[in-house]
């Protein structure tokens, strides 16, 4: 179903069009105080949106931005190190406090975010299915296990939100942890047959 709307040559033109993940970006900041309202959407929407836009961003980019980061990211890893802590930093209960509570903690927030998913959409076809596994399956894992940490908490991690926030919180992180297992999994499948 993906395949044949990417194939479509107006949508096509519009997804791979410079200023897409720009208006993108544009639309998730117009929804930013809906998104930080709840535990649940920051986690569960936002913070995955705004990697998803990075993500996103790098893919238009293509090829250009590769060569760029090439001399410095050998198999990707530097660059999906970076992805893997600046995703672990907004796990953090405090962090997200923060974010909520600053303007500036909530632009390194953006910012963070948004490389993050550059730098991995950039990296992740030059990492190989090696160094993939290694990234994918610790952000599984850490992913997961912060979610369920979140989910049963028996005290209030955060003080901007209610403590009965954070279980929906984790399950949206749990959620969000096996969808991307379950992504990543059928392209293994395909280079091994």
């Amino acid at each position: 179903m993906t395949a044949l709307l990417l194939e479509r040559p107006v949508v096509g033109k519009i997804l791979h069009h410079w200023a897409t993940p720009a208006v993108l970006l544009a639309a998730l900041a117009l929804f930013q105080p809906w998104l930080e309202a709840s535990m649940a959407r920051h986690m569960g929407l936002e913070l995955p949106l705004l990697f998803i836009v990075g993500w996103f961003t790098a893919n238009v980019a293509g090829d250009r931005l590769v060569r760029l980061l090439e001399p410095w990211n050998l198999a990707g890893v530097p660059a999906l190190t970076f992805s893997m802590l600046a995703m672990s930093v907004w796990m953090v209960p405090s962090a997200l406090d923060f974010a909520v509570l600053s303007p500036v903690v909530a632009m390194v927030k953006v910012i963070s975010m948004l490389l993050a998913g550059i730098m991995a959409g950039a990296s992740w076809r030059t990492a190989g299915i090696v160094i993939q596994a290694f990234f994918i399956m610790n952000w599984f894992w850490t992913t997961f296990v912060v979610g369920l940490l979140y989910k049963d908490a028996p005290q209030q991690l955060c003080s901007v939100y209610l403590a009965d926030e954070q279980s929906h919180a984790g399950m949206a992180m749990m959620a969000w942890a096996i969808l991307g297992l379950l992504l990543w999994a059928p392209g293994v499948f395909r280079k091994f047959r």
